[in-house]
């Protein structure tokens, strides 16, 4: 196992390489944005004010996420490369590309050091800020089993989720940061690394690529519920906030933590900071 500077990794032509699909997003994107000008030009020329209000937000959408459609097209946009000797898989999400490039981000796996892969289906039940109600998503992890020592892996994980983003001029005149609370990479137990896969080739094409090399466990189906905490012990609810802070959830965590204990908006977000810092620390 070694830990790379992104520039560190050897790029070979017959890599499998497993990246975040650009030419969807573009298309979603777009779609988008073709939204809002029809939404727009109605308003104009129908008399109807109500498509500026709905224009708006939707413009406002569209120019939140012409970064993430923008960092898709970068060479860099790869979760996973395999070759003939190992694996690269990058911890760092390719959003996140202001953060300084001379931090070690990835890490190199040998095909030895992988002692077994499996799929995880995940169904996520957490409350939805935007709307007051439940949200469900339904997720796919790559949970590879390690051999050796993880505790290299496990500082620099959590060292990547401390990050700050730096700040940047910006062309209005001031100044900002943006840091996204994507973490791709968690490791579940010392010897457990699970690789969120939102990437393309999907899972069955990586697992049957590793299959020569390592044992393919049976999938595994779980179910996480973060809307009922009220019902917990305040241990529990802790634990739960923590496991939200953990996926990168900091606006569900603070959310949740509000209708549990009420406070202001910088009472929750001093509560999730500290989460977050707890289990840096564990």
């Amino acid at each position: 196992m070694r830990l790379l500077r992104l520039k560190e990794v050897e790029i070979g032509t017959n890599d499998r390489v497993y990246r975040h699909a650009p030419v969807r997003a573009l298309i979603l994107w777009l779609a988008g944005l073709a939204a809002t000008v029809a939404l727009f030009f109605k308003a104009f020329t129908g008399k109807w004010p109500i498509g500026y209000f709905f224009g708006f937000f939707l413009l406002l959408f569209v120019l939140a996420t012409r970064k993430m459609v923008v960092a898709r097209f970068h060479p860099a946009n790869w979760l996973v490369r395999m070759n003939e000797t190992g694996i690269y898989v990058q911890y760092r999400s390719y959003l996140n590309e202001e953060l300084p490039p001379d931090d070690p981000t990835v890490v190199f796996l040998s095909l030895g050091e992988i002692a077994s892969a499996r799929l995880i289906k995940e169904r996520v039940e957490t409350p939805d800020p935007a709307k007051g109600g439940t949200q469900i998503r339904f997720l796919r992890h790559i949970e590879l089993e390690l051999a050796g020592d993880t505790t290299a892996l496990a500082d620099a994980l959590q060292a990547e989720r401390c990050e700050d983003a730096p700040m940047k001029k910006r062309w209005y005149g001031g100044s900002s940061s943006t840091l996204y609370r994507d973490y791709p990479v968690v490791l579940v137990a010392p010897t457990f690394l699970r690789i969120h896969w939102d990437v393309v080739p999907g899972t069955h094409k990586f697992l049957e690529a590793l299959r020569p090399y390592t044992m393919i466990a049976e999938p595994v189906s779980l179910s996480q519920d973060f809307t009922h905490l009220r019902f917990l012990s305040r241990e529990d609810q802790q634990k739960k906030l923590r496991d939200l802070v953990t996926r990168g959830d900091n606006i569900t965590a603070m959310y949740a933590a509000r209708s549990l204990y009420g406070g202001s908006l910088g009472d929750a977000k001093r509560m999730v900071d500290s989460l977050r810092d707890d289990k840096v620390a564990q």
